[in-house]
């Protein structure tokens, strides 16, 4: 009787003991198990982090070349401004005028008249243009060889002036609509109200100050004036007052950049233009689109 228990008694400790050596063999083979899935994970992370520094590292890069680039251009814009200064007064010494009649707000019911009397006169012009239902007219302004400019999709001071992006939104929808009519990428722009306009402190402080500075490091040329006709100042300002104003500014002037405006209100100012052009050729001018090489008109940022 005991050598049967003592056999039963070795039977259940080999049995304990084989159990026993199963667990241990198990939790060794799931410990390498786990210590190679957790070095595994380890050597992505580290794959991982060494990406993102060469990323970062490219991308700080990118950034040092992009402010360089910037501070180059605004390098080479003032010595472009200086050396078109030099030419205009040059230019304004030997006698060489050049007039560059600029309409703003159109296209209108108005713009085809102006561009029958420019083809009459033969005479260059340019268009700065907005959103209007007329804008399939820059098709002739373009072929013409006139020059069709930006300057807003929506002449809305409280919504272009918000902010830059607000800005910029509305200028790259206006220049979209322009390529698709004429093809052209055009570069020139006029701010509404112009650069030293200060309506937009009213909505944004400080912001012609930066957008001037942004407009150009973006490819862009913007132009102002230097002589107004006036004609923004009521509908059907009276012909003779708008061929005065010009008379009085352009006096004793080199180039000159002058104002109009191309809305189905300003009648009197189509009705002015033969008559300006007559008189601005017989002081010596000659008429010319604008080009991104024209003179600069810039006036002072006052916002």
């Amino acid at each position: 009787m005991s050598t049967k228990k003592s056999l039963f008694a070795n039977k259940t400790f080999l049995v304990a003991l084989s159990f026993l050596l199963v667990m241990v063999l198990g939790a060794g083979i799931f410990g390498m198990e786990y210590s190679s899935a957790v070095s595994e994970r380890e050597e992505k992370i580290e794959s991982q982090n060494s990406q993102i520094k060469a990323l970062e590292s490219e991308r700080n890069a990118l950034a040092s070349q992009n402010e360089e680039n910037q501070s180059k251009i605004a390098d080479y814009q003032k010595e472009v401004n200086d050396l078109q200064s030099q030419i205009k007064e040059l230019k304004k010494n030997d006698g060489d005028k050049v007039c560059y009649l600029t309409f703003d707000d159109g296209p209108s019911d108005n713009t085809l008249k102006i561009l029958d009397i420019l083809k009459r006169a033969n005479a260059k012009a340019s268009f700065f243009v907005i959103g209007t239902s007329k804008l399939d007219y820059i098709k002739r302004i373009h072929n013409e060889g006139h020059t069709v400019a930006l300057h807003a999709n929506n002449h809305d001071y409280s919504k272009i002036y918000k902010s830059e992006e607000a800005y910029f939104k509305d200028l790259n929808a206006i220049a979209a609509k322009v390529k698709k009519i004429t093809g052209v990428d055009s570069k020139i722009i006029r701010f509404p109200g112009g650069s030293s306009n200060t309506i937009s402190k009213d909505y944004n402080k400080g912001i012609m100050t930066r957008l001037t500075k942004q407009v150009q490091q973006k490819g862009y040329t913007y132009v102002d004036w230097n002589v107004d006709s006036n004609d923004a100042t009521g509908n059907n300002v009276p012909k003779s007052k708008i061929l005065n104003n010009v008379k009085m500014y352009s006096k004793g002037q080199g180039d000159i950049c002058v104002l109009m405006h191309d809305t189905g209100a300003k009648n009197t100012t189509v009705e002015a233009l033969p008559e300006m052009i007559s008189y601005l050729r017989s002081e010596g001018f000659r008429f010319e689109a604008l080009t991104t090489e024209s003179p600069i008109f810039h006036h002072g940022v006052n916002n």
